[in-house]
């Protein structure tokens, strides 16, 4: 019984809060509840008790401050209270919600003071349809006052008596654009009608919307972009390099380098991580500006605080700096010569000159110039100029230039410079310039990679090599790069044969030069780790360090033969490494005479032959 009556309780109480909060929320709606009524010469406090039964409240008012026996005449049909009470009272009264109650207060225009400001306050409207417009953007370039029409497609802007002349945009995506000039200061109420633009609902389709809350508590759609344009000598060259491509491979010979790329395959990377900067750093606002507003607009200078924090207000995310100074973060249309950030600079369209932050840059165009950031850089166009970063760089689309990084450098587009980073380097074409890292990976490349390990994957060098030389009955080898240089990873064994060794882990490095009609001859430099039976690993000491020459014929396409000789040298800190009595196998010509047990380094030159799988 006494759960029973817990959960009663708990019911009762949950039910209580969701009607309070049912009434809350209609409160905040008052104004806009629609009715129709049709009053002749009737006194105005009868007019605002039937306005207040009709829509479900009631005013409160001083008859001090309103004429309430003043006879009013006002035919509505479906209109909403706010135009209603802006009908009657000509902007000489203010309205405002409270709870179930509309407060009217008259507006009170100082004599002797002239206000500094002046409100503009109405509905946006579809001049077609008389439907209300949400979302739609207000603002005044000279002073960036903006607003945005809320649910109901109401707006209010703020704007300063001193302006010489207000002319105020308003934009709304899918419609015609309209300058409106405003010859009074005072307080009014304005009624904006805007035309579809049927071209452009005709021309492009409509992209699937992400939402966020605005301050109003409603959702709003967050702008997609567009993706940035590929230079105009990409495509053409793309083709005709893959058409040279597909005829060298048919011919038996290397391609010289590939630039095929797949720009639908970034085309949903870029809006994702487009959307994804929006929805974090612009507030609704911004976000709703960024779609509706085409127009470009120009300061010399900002600073800001935070994104929605700063000297260009709501309207950052339209406007482009010469200089921009953000103390935490900031967000910007564009930079044409420096912006510094202590914590992250984001910028919607191209950056010129320079850009540093103390942990991110995120451009989401283009970057002229030199940008610095302590810990990831992120530009979603090109990079003509210098990217740097102690972690990571990303370039969504080319870069020429160069491009460090402490960690890790992506190109996804075409690189015509040079990637130097001490983990890895990734560009999908290098036309020029080198990758220079740990690891290096390309689907194409003109030049030469220099890494521990390097991977070209159209064009590369690979070989997977299965071998015998007199030093290991069997050896195989993966080698790497582009034919000027590639990595080579080896491994050796002799299985448990008596005096001869275990394993042998080898790396090094080699370059290959083809000859013609499927010969071809590559030199190769080898280090390596020797372990013998019953050795353990932590006393391994022994080192072999080979130098070879081999000539290769391909006997089809991915098959070849090899054959070649070598000189070798093996050092330990042990003598009476080889026994030269007992050792088996092909026999070696030495260097220096043939070796007894006294000796701890040993020379000779012998011969290795084996097969290769080709790419």
């Amino acid at each position: 019984m006494a759960a029973n009556s817990f959960l009663k309780h708990k019911t009762s109480i949950l039910l209580v809060w969701l009607l309070l909060m049912a009434g809350f929320a209609s409160a905040q709606d008052l104004l806009e509840k629609r009715i129709s009524l049709n009053i002749t010469n009737r006194p105005l406090d009868e007019t605002l008790q039937k306005i207040g039964d009709l829509a479900g409240f009631s005013f409160s008012y001083s008859p001090d401050m309103v004429d309430v026996k003043g006879r009013v005449s006002i035919q509505a049909n479906n209109l909403s209270v706010r135009e209603i009470l802006t009908s009657l009272f000509k902007d000489k009264v203010s309205f405002k919600e409270r709870r179930r109650y509309i407060i009217l207060q008259k507006i009170e225009v100082p004599k002797d003071e002239k206000p500094e400001n002046f409100n503009l306050n109405g509905y946006i409207i579809d001049n077609k349809t008389g439907q209300k417009l949400a979302n739609a953007s207000i603002y005044e370039s000279a002073t960036l006052a903006s607003a945005v029409s809320n649910q109901y497609g109401y707006y209010k802007i703020r704007l300063p008596v001193s302006l010489a002349a207000v002319r105020l945009e308003v934009r709304k995506e899918d419609y015609i654009g309209k300058t409106i000039s405003v010859a009074s200061r005072e307080d009014k109420y304005l009624q904006i009608k805007l035309n579809p633009d049927t071209l452009k609902l005709l021309s492009r389709k409509a992209p699937r919307a992400v939402f966020i809350k605005d301050s109003l508590h409603h959702k709003v759609a967050i702008p997609q972009f567009e993706i940035v344009s590929e230079p105009a000598f990409e495509t053409d060259t793309v083709i005709a390099q893959e058409a040279s491509n597909q005829a060298a491979s048919r011919a038996g010979s290397r391609p010289e380098f590939n630039l095929t790329k797949d720009p639908e395959k970034f085309k949903t990377t870029y809006r994702k991580v487009q959307s994804s900067f929006v929805s974090a750093f612009a507030s609704a606002k911004q976000a709703i500006h960024t779609r509706n507003i085409q127009d470009t607009l120009y300061h010399p200078f900002q600073a800001s605080i935070l994104p929605f924090l700063g000297t260009n207000h709501e309207l950052s995310g339209n406007i482009i700096n010469d200089y921009s100074i953000n103390l935490i973060a900031g967000y910007s249309l564009g930079v044409n010569k420096l912006e510094v950030g202590g914590l992250l600079n984001v910028v919607r369209g191209n950056v010129n000159g320079f850009q540093l932050a103390g942990f991110s840059n995120i451009v989401g165009r283009d970057v002229s110039g030199f940008q610095y950031a302590n810990v990831l850089n992120i530009t979603l166009g090109s990079v003509h100029g210098f990217q740097g970063t102690n972690f990571i760089n990303y370039i969504g689309r080319n870069l020429r230039g160069f491009q460090f990084a402490g960690v890790g450098n992506v190109v996804v587009g075409t690189l015509e410079g040079y990637q130097l980073s001490a983990g890895y380097n990734y560009a999908n074409t290098v036309r020029s310039g080198h990758q220079i890292g740990f690891v290096n990976y390309a689907d194409s490349s003109a030049t030469t990679p220099f890494g521990i390990f390097s991977f070209v994957r159209t064009n590369g060098y690979r070989r997977y090599e299965f071998s015998t030389d007199e030093f290991n009955y069997f050896n195989t080898a993966f080698k790497t790069g582009v034919s000027a240089f590639y990595n080579i990873f080896s491994l050796g064994t002799n299985g448990l044969v008596d005096d001869k060794p275990l394993v042998t882990l080898g790396y090094g490095f080699g370059t290959s030069q083809n000859l013609g009609k499927g010969w071809g001859i590559n030199a190769d430099l080898t280090g390596h780790l020797v372990v013998f039976k019953d050795e353990p690993l932590e006393d391994v000491e022994t080192g072999l360090f080979k130098a070879s020459i081999a000539i290769e014929k391909k006997l089809g396409r991915q098959f070849a033969l090899f054959a070649g000789p070598s000189v070798n040298l093996l050092t330990g800190h042990h003598s009476g490494l080889i026994d030269t009595e007992k050792s088996k196998g092909l026999s070696p010509i030495w260097l220096g005479g043939k070796p007894d047990d006294s000796r701890k380094t040993y020379g000779w030159v012998g011969v290795q032959a084996g097969i290769r799988f080709c790419n």
